[in-house]
């Protein structure tokens, strides 16, 4: 008996073990791998194969997707438990080979408990998951849209959402015109509208998607001018000018996109054309022999499949100014060089005997930097301009200075830094400064360092050559 007594002892041990290892892997086979909480996938972008976990996507049209991971054979259903509104929602799901699509009633957070059951009912633990659906696409769509303004016309953007066309329109009316485009949302996602020529005034956009499948329709409104043309950026930057026997017309392209230059002249009485095409040039050049004479040419740029208006100039040689409907204005005046003298006019009377000088008498004399500005009265081609200094004194002028140009004299160009003046040439004799050809009506010097010692400085005579 007590050997048998043992023995029974033994096997229930044993027994007991094996009984205990099978209640333990029962729970655990119900998931894959096997773990006890299982970890669970949140993301807006559908799987491409199979995961080893459970993954929840949130989708569009209000949509959550439950992709299943490889299960037990054992695993008969899932039970997905959540609330929508009011309402308590069981779901059971038994095919795993396709992904489970919730629709939900509101754009918002939703609470999800998923348990897996074998055929006895036996469950596994609770997975538990917090995440909201998407908008309906056609709402994501217009909510979702980039419009920018591109050279001559708007572009739309519309984010893609699935692999589903989605068919909508686009209206705007342009000089009482009313046009239409078809939108192929999924499929063509950038529709840019041409042709639009006044970035002056904005266009009403009207924008439509109809979604057939989900029985909606989302439409906006989009007010927005189209870009600045090409051919118009480049236009204010477009110099003709005389070099030796050529006319040149000079332009800058920032842009680099293509552009066509087409010149109409004559010389003799002879019709002639002078075509660049498609240049990209950042710094384009058109040359042409006109035998050096003054000439008079019509020229347009083409952009972007469309030509600006013609534009007409007479290019002469380059020639002085005449300075009658000029005026000046200075850093500062000195009254005490006699009635001709000190006063910035001075620096353009036609007289080298008067002169401009800076303030020398007062408590407080203004040092370097000093600056004279001309105002030529309209808009010139500048190609060179000279000084002359004082005519009486070649003791107290200035060594350094800057030259910048203006249209507006608001904003400058600097066409000559740190040039040189000899303030003590004998005899006093004109200085003159080559630039390269520019468009100017404001002309403003600069003088940054003096000859000697002097804090004051003064200039005898301004002048300029133009085209």
């Amino acid at each position: 008996m007590k050997r048998n007594f043992k023995m029974s002892w033994a096997f229930n041990v044993i027994l007991g073990a094996f009984l205990l290892s099978m209640g333990s892997c029962k729970e655990e086979e119900l998931v894959f791998p096997q773990q006890g909480e299982q970890e669970t996938i949140v993301t807006e972008t559908r799987p491409t194969a199979k995961p080893t976990n459970l993954t929840y996507v949130s989708a569009f049209n209000q949509n959550i997707e439950i992709h299943w991971p490889a299960l037990s054979d054992r695993v008969v259903k899932a039970q997905i438990k959540y609330k929508d509104g009011a309402a308590d929602k069981l779901l059971d799901v038994t095919k795993f080979n396709e992904p489970t699509i919730i629709h939900l009633s509101e754009l918002k957070s939703y609470d999800f408990s998923l348990q897996y059951f074998t055929s006895d009912g036996t469950g596994s633990k609770v997975t538990r998951t917090t995440l909201k659906p998407r908008a309906y696409e056609v709402d994501y769509k217009i909510e979702n849209v980039s419009v920018q303004a591109v050279p001559g016309g708007v572009t739309f953007i519309f984010p893609n959402t699935s692999q589903r066309e989605l068919l909508g329109k686009l209206s705007y009316a342009v000089g009482g015109k009313s046009f239409e485009v078809d939108l192929k949302g999924n499929t063509q996602d950038t529709v840019t509208v041409s042709n639009l020529t006044d970035e002056t005034k904005k266009i009403d956009f009207s924008l439509k998607f109809q979604d057939d499948q989900w029985k909606r329709t989302a439409a906006a409104q989009s007010q927005t001018a189209p870009g600045l043309l090409t051919y118009k950026l480049i236009m204010p930057t477009v110099v003709p000018y005389m070099e030796g026997n050529n006319v040149v017309l000079a332009w800058e392209n920032e842009t680099k996109d293509p552009v066509t230059v087409n010149v109409q002249y004559e010389v003799n009485g002879i019709k002639k054309t002078a075509v660049l095409e498609e240049s990209t040039d950042l710094k384009g050049k058109l040359s042409f022999d006109v035998q050096g004479k003054t000439t008079a040419i019509a020229y347009t740029l083409g952009t972007e499949g469309l030509t600006s208006p013609i534009q007409h100039s007479q290019v002469n040689p380059l020639a002085l100014l005449n300075k009658s409907l000029w005026s000046a204005e200075a850093s500062s005046i000195e009254t005490q060089e006699g009635a001709a003298n000190g006063k910035p006019q001075s620096l353009i009377d036609g007289d080298i005997t008067t002169f401009w000088h800076s303030t020398w008498s007062s408590s407080n004399n203004p040092v370097y930097p000093h600056w004279f500005i001309v105002d030529m009265s309209k808009i010139e081609i500048l190609g060179r301009f000279g000084m002359i200094r004082r005519h009486n004194n070649d003791t107290g002028g200035f060594k350094t200075f800057n030259i910048e140009v203006s249209l507006d004299k608001v904003n400058w160009k600097v066409v000559g830094k740190d040039l040189t003046f000899n303030s003590a040439d004998k005899p006093a004799a004109w200085q003159d400064y080559s630039v390269t050809p520019v468009k100017a009506r404001y002309i403003r010097i600069t003088m940054t360092a003096p000859m000697n010692s002097a804090t004051s400085t003064h200039l005898g005579e301004f002048r300029a050559y133009a085209y």
